[in-house]
């Protein structure tokens, strides 16, 4: 899994109206993501954040991203992630209610913003 800095605030991040959109450079990673792959973005308040690959726009050379910002995680599960074993099964429930929640909030987000 790969991870890199946006220089956005914790806020910004969870309650943007859209995807969040960042190039390829901005991201300072030597690989091109593909779209559907799981990320993990850290902020400017030092919070991670787990993160999807929507799409990918290569139409004007360098690749630009949007992503769908899920739920911040706590320092140990993003370690977790980020080791790119297995999460131990005892664990795996917990990492996807943190990612439904963080869709839930998504998505109340978007819906309050219309």
């Amino acid at each position: 899994m790969e991870l890199f800095h946006v220089d956005r605030s914790s806020v910004d991040l969870v309650s943007g109206p859209g995807p969040l959109v960042v190039t390829h450079e901005s991201t300072g990673l030597l690989s091109v993501l593909v779209e559907g792959q799981d990320v993990l973005v850290s902020d400017r308040d030092g919070e991670f954040h787990a993160a999807v690959v929507l799409s990918v726009d290569s139409s004007r050379g360098e690749p630009v991203y949007a992503l769908h910002v899920g739920a911040r995680l706590p320092m140990d599960m993003a370690a977790q992630r980020l080791t790119d074993v297995d999460v131990y099964p005892e664990n795996q429930g917990l990492h996807e209610i943190v990612d439904l929640l963080g869709d839930l909030r998504r998505a109340q987000a978007f819906t309050r913003q219309r």
